[in-house]
C-alpha cells in the first residue's frame, strides 16, 4: 500500500508531461496548419485568381483578409483593386483614365455614394428615399426645371451660392468682415494673450500655424454660412469639428465601429450642436447664407424632420471646412519658407487697399494683379489636394481596359495625378512657384524650361485638385478667394516669420 501510494505522484507526473507533449503537438500543428492554409489562400488570392482573370485589376496584396494590405505593384498606372473590411475598391491614377470616368454617369453613380454616405453618417431611410424621389418640375421654391430629386438637387443650390454671381460675392463679403475684425491687433491680442510678448518696440504673438489656420477659417466658415448662433450654441464647436475632421477618413474607408468611437463622438456633438441650432426660432437665426436658409426650405417641403436636416447640415458644415483650413496653412507654411516669394507676394496685394487701409476684393481677383499669387496658390494646391473623388458602380465597366465589377467602389484619388513627373516636371516633391508661371526674378509670366508651358497645366487631365465632372466641386471659388484675402490682410497688417524647422519639412 505504501509502495503504491508512493508510485501514484510518478504515474501522475508521466501523465501530465504526456498530455502536455499532447497538446503542444496539437498546436504546433494547427498552427503549422494554419500557416499552410494562410499560404495557400494568398498564393490563390493574389497570383493564380489574377492569371486566371486578367482582364480584372489586380488587388492590393496583404496577409490578414479582410483587412488592407501595404504593398504595390509598382507604378504602373493601372487601376487596382484594395479591400477594406471586406469591401472592395477599385483606384485608378491613370490621368486618362480619369477623364473616363467622370465622364461615365450611367454606370458609375456619384448619387448612389451619396445616399449610402447618408445612412453612414446616421440619416434613417424615410430621410434617404424622400431626398432621392423625383421632385415635380414645378414644384415651389427653388427651380428645378428636369424634375431632380434634392439629393442632385442640392448640388445646382451650392452652385448659385458659390459660383461667381451676387451669391457668391455676398459670402466672400462675410469672410471678409471675419477676416477684417479677427485680425485686428487688439483682438488678436485679446484671442492668443498667453502667447502675446514684447519684442522691441512691436507687439508679437507666437501661435501654432496649423492650428490657427484650421480654428480660424472654421470659425470663419461657420459664421459666414450659419451667422454668430452656432458659436453661442457651442463655443468650442470648431475644435469638435477639427478633432471629427482628422478622422473622418474612418468613414470613408468604412472603419469598424470598435475603432471609431473618438470620430463618432465628436460626430455626435456637431450633429447635436446643428439640431439645437435649427430649434431656434427663425428670429434668431438671422445674418445667414442663402443656401443656408433655401436648403432648410426644401427640407420642411419634403417633411424631414429636424434630426434628419440636422444631420445634412453637418454634412454642409463638413464639405465647406475640410479643406480650405489645410490650404491655408500650406500656402502660408511654403511663404515663409521662401522669404522672397512672401515679399512679392507682399508687394503684388498692397495694390489692393486704399490709403486707409480698406481692402478691394475686385481689385485683388484681378488677373492682371495676382500672378504671384496665382502661381503660389496652384502649387500650393496641386502638393496639398489629398481629397478622392467616389463612384458606386451600378454595372460591370470597363475602364483602363480592366473590368470593374457592379456593386464595388470606385476611387481616383488626385495626389498621385499631381505629383507626375511626366506631367509637372521634375521635382514633384518640392515647391516651386515657377512651376505655374511665377519666377521672383521676373516681372512677367513666362514659360519655363523645365516644364513647358505652365498654362497647359491647369487644363490637363491630370490637374484635379478639385475633382471633375459633375462632382467638381463648387467651392473652389470662395477657398481661392478666401484664402487670398486672409493672406493679404495678414500680410498688410503684420511681419510674419516662422520660429523654429522648416513648418514644410515637419509637416
Amino acid at each position: 500500500m505504501l509502495l503504491h501510494s508512493i508510485a501514484l505522484p510518478d504515474v501522475l507526473r508521466a501523465a501530465a508531461l504526456d498530455m502536455v507533449a499532447s497538446t503542444c503537438g496539437s498546436i504546433f500543428g494547427l498552427a503549422l496548419l494554419a500557416s499552410m492554409m494562410l499560404l495557400l489562400w494568398r498564393a490563390w488570392r493574389f497570383t493564380i485568381n489574377p492569371l486566371l482573370h486578367p482582364d480584372e485589376p489586380k488587388e492590393l496584396p496583404y496577409w490578414i483578409p479582410f483587412l488592407v494590405g501595404r504593398i504595390h505593384f509598382g507604378n504602373t498606372k493601372e487601376p487596382f483593386a484594395l479591400t477594406l473590411a471586406g469591401s472592395t475598391t477599385y483606384v485608378i491614377t491613370n490621368a486618362q483614365d480619369v477623364t473616363e470616368a467622370y465622364k461615365n454617369n450611367s454606370t458609375l453613380s456619384w448619387t448612389e455614394f451619396l445616399l449610402e454616405m447618408m445612412r453612414t453618417l446616421g440619416n434613417n431611410e424615410i430621410c434617404v428615399e424622400a431626398v432621392a424621389r423625383p421632385l415635380p418640375r414645378d414644384k415651389d421654391g427653388f427651380p428645378n426645371p428636369h424634375g431632380k430629386p434634392l439629393v442632385t438637387l442640392a448640388r445646382d443650390m451650392h452652385i448659385r451660392q458659390l459660383h461667381p454671381g451676387d451669391q457668391l460675392d455676398d459670402l466672400e463679403r462675410r469672410f471678409l468682415r471675419w477676416f477684417e475684425r479677427c485680425l485686428e491687433p487688439e483682438t488678436m491680442a485679446k484671442t492668443y494673450g498667453s502667447n502675446v510678448a514684447q519684442k522691441d518696440q512691436d507687439t508679437t504673438v507666437t501661435v501654432s500655424l496649423v492650428q490657427w489656420c484650421s480654428e480660424f477659417f472654421t470659425l470663419a466658415s461657420q459664421e459666414a454660412y450659419f451667422g454668430p448662433e452656432l458659436a453661442h450654441i457651442d463655443p468650442h464647436l470648431h475644435e469638435t469639428f477639427i478633432v471629427f475632421d482628422e478622422l473622418s477618413y474612418q468613414i470613408l474607408y468604412q472603419y469598424p465601429r470598435l475603432l471609431t468611437g473618438k470620430m463618432r463622438a465628436a460626430k455626435t456633438q456637431l450633429q447635436h450642436a446643428m439640431k439645437n441650432y435649427l430649434q431656434l426660432p427663425p428670429s434668431k437665426r438671422t445674418d445667414t447664407a442663402w443656401f443656408t436658409d433655401a436648403f432648410e426650405t426644401e427640407c420642411k417641403a419634403l417633411g424631414i424632420d429636424e434630426t434628419q436636416v440636422a444631420i445634412m447640415f453637418f454634412t454642409v458644415y463638413w464639405g465647406a471646412n475640410t479643406n480650405t483650413r489645410r490650404a491655408a496653412y500650406w500656402l502660408l507654411a511654403h511663404l515663409l519658407d521662401t522669404p522672397d516669394l512672401l515679399a512679392a507676394l507682399r508687394a503684388e496685394t498692397a495694390a489692393a487697399f486704399d490709403q486707409a487701409g480698406n481692402l478691394d476684393p475686385a481689385r485683388l481677383h484681378d488677373a492682371d494683379h495676382n500672378r504671384c499669387f496665382e502661381a503660389v496658390w496652384n502649387e500650393t494646391i496641386r502638393m496639398s489636394a489629398y481629397a478622392s473623388s467616389v463612384r458606386y458602380i451600378t454595372r460591370d465597366t470597363i475602364i483602363g481596359g480592366k473590368l470593374l465589377r457592379r456593386g464595388h467602389r470606385l476611387m481616383i484619388p488626385y495626389r498621385q495625378l499631381h505629383f507626375d513627373e511626366d506631367v509637372f516636371g521634375p521635382g514633384v516633391n518640392e515647391f516651386r512657384a515657377a512651376r505655374f508661371g511665377f519666377d521672383i526674378a521676373a516681372t512677367d509670366r513666362k514659360n519655363y524650361k523645365e516644364n513647358g508651358a505652365y498654362q497647359k497645366l491647369t487644363r490637363g487631365d491630370s490637374w484635379r485638385p478639385f475633382g471633375g465632372g459633375v462632382t467638381m466641386c463648387p467651392g473652389r471659388f470662395i477657398a481661392r478667394r478666401s484664402v487670398h484675402i486672409f493672406v493679404a490682410l495678414l500680410l498688410h497688417r503684420y511681419d510674419v516669420e516662422s520660429v523654429g524647422p522648416s513648418l514644410c519639412s515637419e509637416a
